[in-house]
């Protein structure tokens, strides 16, 4: 209209427009240039931990300090095909109820997992998990996996876990039906210390579920990624570990909080009240 004669304020009269709306000139779209500075954040964190889904991934950008969403975070994923492929399967399993703690340090887990290393052959990684906040409490590695390996474990925890003593504290130790823990040395070992033993059931990993989940994490961390490791690489990676886990990695079950943050928030919380 205005090349045809007519005045701007004439044009947007007729239109039924306003004078901004006619002079607005939009902005360039600047998406692409943000998304590629998170992109390089997502590839880095990636490259460290390859089976980090989109929701930890986002955790831990608002850990570093990012102001984002879960959504954005997805969206760029999957754009760059850094998503991970979903696979389900079904097995037949009996049921247990599982146990629910409802504070920290009442109900443990204990369990053995091997790995391979190419000077020392299949080695014992024993790891005794506290179910409330996820921590690792205790562990031993060793190219052994008796039952004196597991009470070395076990004293691990408690000596780090319970500064004041474990007895009267009716703590929970829940582990499988190996013959470690079913020992007459193990047992004993726990009657005296006033530990209370629950093995799961045949065909059941839910019974022990939070201590084999905490092993999928750790040979997706430590274990899988890397191609050959010595034993002496297998004991330093799995300290490192264990306090990365234990202080900042995002744990799902834990609203993506780590599992010392838990513990403080606790212990905060129970001095207020």
């Amino acid at each position: 209209m205005i090349e045809e004669g007519f005045s701007v304020t004439e044009a947007v009269r007729y239109l039924k427009i306003s004078r901004s709306t006619y002079y607005y000139k939009p902005k360039k779209y600047k998406r692409k240039k943000n998304d590629e500075s998170i992109l390089k954040r997502i590839q880095e964190i990636k490259q460290e931990h390859p089976y980090w889904g989109y929701r930890r991934i986002c955790a831990m950008l608002r850990k570093q300090g990012e102001k984002i969403n879960h959504k954005r975070v997805y969206r760029i994923m999957k754009e760059n095909r850094l998503l991970l492929k979903q696979y389900k399967m079904k097995a037949k399993r009996s049921f247990q109820r599982k146990i629910i703690p409802n504070k920290p340090r009442q109900v443990l887990g204990i369990d053995m997992t091997k790995v391979m290393t190419k000077d020392g052959g299949w080695v014992n990684y024993i790891a005794v998990i506290d179910w409330y906040t996820r921590e690792v409490l205790g562990s031993q590695i060793s190219l052994r996996g008796r039952t004196e390996e597991w009470l070395k474990a076990l004293n691990n925890a408690l000596n780090k876990g319970y500064k004041d003593g474990v007895r009267g504290r009716e703590v929970i130790l829940v582990s499988d039906n190996g013959t470690q823990p079913t020992s007459r040395r193990f047992m004993e070992e726990c009657k005296i210390l006033g530990i209370k033993q629950i093995f799961t059931s045949y065909n059941n990993p839910k019974g022990n579920a939070n201590t084999e989940r905490y092993f999928r994490t750790y040979k997706e961390e430590v274990v899988w990624p890397v191609e050959e490791m010595s034993y002496s690489e297998l004991v330093a990676r799995t300290k490192e570990y264990e306090e990365f886990y234990n202080s900042k990695y995002p744990h799902s079950a834990l609203k993506y909080r780590s599992p010392r943050e838990v513990y403080e928030e606790y212990l905060s919380f129970t001095k207020v009240s």
